[in-house]
């Protein structure tokens, strides 16, 4: 079958909690590929508002967003159950992990970005990305849904696709912004 790519095939978005001081963060406790265990983490805000997005060092998402990602086919995406514990003993439902770890590539543009890179410690210090569109055509859409940049693993990437479907939920919580957007 023949890969017919257009500019919108190279649209992404990086998802961003809020910036609002009642949004939590989430604390990963204990993982598998069935269950995640977490909490919520410090610093806790007094009265924590539990948005559509929880940020750590995954994305976190209610249900309906879960569902509608799932939906999609996401090659290489899981989408894992939380336990989200409250810290008073209680556990919040209806979170799921996304995790993109299958999907990473190496797809910065070296040419136009804007960035540096340490050779001793092999490590990118980005300020700018521009993604090569070469080196994604390469690769099928089905599995660049949600994916993270090897050169800046800590961060993930959704195509425009995604994020227009979970847009029509408005979601709480989250900002989307995107990747020629967005500075580090």
């Amino acid at each position: 079958m023949e890969n017919t790519n257009n500019m919108s095939d190279f649209e992404y978005y990086f998802m961003e909690r809020k910036e609002d001081q009642a949004y939590p963060f989430v604390a990963i406790l204990e993982h598998n590929n069935d269950l995640v265990e977490a909490q919520l983490d410090d610093p806790l805000p007094r009265h924590p508002v539990l948005a559509n997005y929880l940020k750590g060092s995954k994305d976190f998402v209610t249900k309906n967003i879960a569902e509608v990602m799932m939906s999609m086919n996401m090659e290489g995406v899981r989408i894992v159950p939380v336990e989200l514990s409250d810290r008073k003993g209680g556990y919040i439902e209806d979170y799921y992990c996304i995790y993109v770890d299958d999907n990473t590539y190496e797809a910065l543009d070296k040419t136009k970005s804007d960035y540096e890179y340490d050779e001793e410690c092999k490590f990118y210090f980005i300020d700018k990305v521009v993604l090569d569109t070469e080196a994604l055509k390469k690769i099928p859409l089905s599995k660049r849904l949600g994916w993270r940049l090897f050169e800046e693993p800590g961060t993930y990437l959704y195509h425009k696709t995604v994020v227009d479907e979970i847009k029509k939920l408005e979601p709480t919580g989250i900002v989307f912004i995107n990747v020629e957007d967005y500075e580090f």
